[in-house]
């Protein structure tokens, strides 16, 4: 059965919800996060981790955050999942994966404190539109975006006939798509497990990946973000095992749990006695 399964969907690998693993982490004083997630394929190495972290210290976070790009953060778990082709050839690898991370988040201080998932969704957004777009151009493709038009602008300019700003704008398109960051307008609020998340999605340009973020706020500008990526590999997003993959991750939303302290029973609380 489980042969013929692997035939009609012609790929082997991905998530298999039959075979599962659960843990749980503390959240400063206030929070207990806990998920069941596909075992990962291929299997994951056991080693040691952190559960308990500290929200209410001054300045842990400033002192222990990771950075990519526009992103401040602190990994709290990675899962990952694998997509091979039915026969394994020289020279072909993995179709692609979806890969999970659980990350611990801050808004920035110089942007309001949000009180909502959808304050949470839009100050987001603002923290990815306006780092790509910065006036400043910099390291870590700070200011990507306004490089991809400084660029054009010069190259008009030196042209004997300037480009026309229709020329401009198809020109800075096509160069957008390759290496620049689209702007982000739309999110959408869900609710899992009573627990309100904002969504919004990535794409990482070039590349064909493209990532589904899931934001719920925690308190004091802090928030935990579920980031799916779906990496294409010797592959593309039209097969059969890009669709699977984009739908194994509401499933798995739905195994993540979010639950405040003093509605844990005593025996299951951070702070109970021992």
């Amino acid at each position: 059965m489980h042969a013929i399964l692997k035939l009609l969907r012609r790929y082997r690998g991905g998530p298999d919800f039959n075979r599962t693993y659960a843990e749980s982490y503390y959240l400063g004083e206030q929070f207990k996060l806990s998920f069941q997630l596909p075992v990962c394929n291929p299997p994951k190495p056991p080693r040691a981790k952190i559960v308990n972290y500290p929200l209410e210290q001054e300045n842990w976070f400033e002192d222990n955050y990771r950075f990519i790009a526009h992103q401040k953060y602190i990994p709290l778990h990675e899962a990952y999942w694998y997509f091979w082709p039915l026969i394994q050839t020289p020279f072909r690898g993995e179709q692609g994966d979806l890969c999970l991370n659980l990350i611990l988040g801050k808004i920035e201080t110089s942007q309001p404190t949000p009180k909502t998932a959808a304050e949470l969704g839009q100050a987001l957004l603002d923290q990815y539109n306006g780092y790509y777009n910065s006036p400043t151009v910099g390291d870590y493709a700070l200011g990507s975006n306004t490089k991809i038009i400084n660029e054009v602008e010069a190259h008009s300019a030196k042209r004997a006939s300037p480009f026309t700003e229709e020329e401009k704008q198809e020109l800075i398109s096509l160069k957008m798509r390759n290496r620049g960051y689209p702007k982000i307008t739309e999110y959408e609020v869900f609710n899992f497990n009573q627990i309100e998340w904002v969504r919004y999605t990535e794409v990482i340009t070039g590349k064909m990946n493209k990532q589904y973020r899931y934001a719920c706020l925690l308190k004091d500008g802090w928030y935990l973000l579920a980031k799916f990526t779906l990496s294409t590999n010797m592959s593309d997003n039209t097969k059969p095992w890009y669709k699977d993959a984009e739908a194994a991750i509401e499933p798995m939303m739905q195994q993540i749990k979010l639950q405040k302290l003093e509605q844990l029973p005593a025996s299951d609380n951070l702070l109970a006695a021992p």
